[in-house]
C-alpha cells in the first residue's frame, strides 16, 4: 500500500475520529451492497458487502 494513501487516511481520522470513520466506512459497504442489488444483480458480492459492513458495525472503538 502506498504511503501517500496512509497519510490521507490518518489526516481524515485526526479531522474526525477513528469512530467517526468506521461509521462512514459502514455506511459505504451497505450502500456498496445496495448498488449491487439494484443495479448489478449480484446479490453473492452484495451479501459479502452486508458482512463488511455488520463487522466493522459490531467493533467498539474507545478512542
Amino acid at each position: 500500500m502506498k504511503w501517500e494513501y496512509i497519510e490521507v487516511v490518518e489526516t481524515v481520522i485526526d479531522k474526525l475520529t477513528l469512530a467517526a470513520v468506521l461509521e462512514m466506512l459502514e455506511r459505504i459497504c451497505h450502500k456498496k451492497a445496495e448498488n449491487l442489488r439494484n443495479h448489478w444483480d449480484d446479490e453473492t458480492t452484495a451479501k459479502l458487502w452486508e458482512k463488511a459492513a455488520r463487522q466493522i458495525e459490531n467493533i467498539n472503538v474507545d478512542i
